[in-house]
């Protein structure tokens, strides 16, 4: 399958994170594992039963993940997607994402989050290129009319992905100039998880990209230097949110 990703409009940049395109065709049902990022993924399929369980040109909102996700695509593939930066989805609704967390949900069936426009007139634009410049379009119109994310949330957003997880995170409320509980509470409206959970996804997809580059590293070095308690939890930690132990990333 060909996957390829797309820079939003530059006005949008700090709310989505990228636009994104797979195409292809399988002429059996390939089975595909998302892992959790701590973003909010809102998909389009423009083909018939290209991904089981979707209806298609029917978009649906992907909430932010605490582990992974299964799905399976057969057929002609032709689908978009865009991801939204953690708290990034705040800009154009008032809906806490919290509310998506771990579901899959038509757009169609949540009237509240974008006007009928926006996945009405999608499929009639021919080009990807004009997709995109159609989703730019919309969300740059619902910018101006929308509110900003909340500027202590973002902090500890950057605060957390910038430490790699590890800050404490009674560091990053003292940081961002919130209580603890305020953090946590404001944190999982604006991202759809806790501080805590955010905290091990960054964690955990630095330390894939870790194993990436370091496949001889045995893995109780790799626990101890991505600031695990030791390997048996390293272990349990990939085990939850990818369903594969760490040494698949090594591969």
């Amino acid at each position: 399958m060909l996957y390829r990703e797309f820079q939003p409009d530059i006005l949008l940049a700090p709310y989505i994170e990228t636009y994104w395109t797979a195409s292809g065709y399988n002429q059996e049902a390939e089975l595909h594992r998302v892992l959790p990022d701590g973003c909010v993924d809102i998909i389009f399929s423009f083909e018939e039963d290209a991904l089981l369980g979707m209806q298609p040109t029917s978009p649906n909102i992907i909430g932010t993940m605490t582990t992974y996700l299964e799905s399976a695509y057969v057929n002609k593939v032709d689908m978009l997607g865009m991801r939204f930066k953690p708290a990034g989805f705040t800009a154009f609704t008032r809906t806490p994402i919290s509310e998506f967390t771990d579901l899959r949900v038509s757009l169609v069936l949540v009237e509240t989050l974008f006007d009928e426009r926006f996945y009405v007139e999608l499929p009639q634009k021919p080009t990807t290129r004009e997709r995109i410049q159609h989703l730019d379009a919309y969300f740059l119109e619902k910018l101006k009319r929308d509110f900003q994310p909340e500027p202590q949330i973002v902090y500890a957003v950057d605060l957390i992905r910038q430490t790699k997880g590890l800050l404490p995170l009674t560091e990053v409320a003292y940081k961002s100039c919130l209580s603890l509980r305020h953090l946590e509470r404001k944190f999982k409206v604006a991202v759809g998880t806790s501080p805590k959970a955010f905290s091990k996804i960054v964690k955990f997809q630095h330390t894939v990209s870790y194993l990436e580059r370091n496949k001889d590293t045995s893995l109780f070095h790799t626990a101890i230097d991505c600031g695990y308690y030791d390997q048996a939890h390293l272990i349990k930690e990939f085990k939850t949110l990818s369903g594969d132990s760490p040494s698949y990333f090594k591969l």
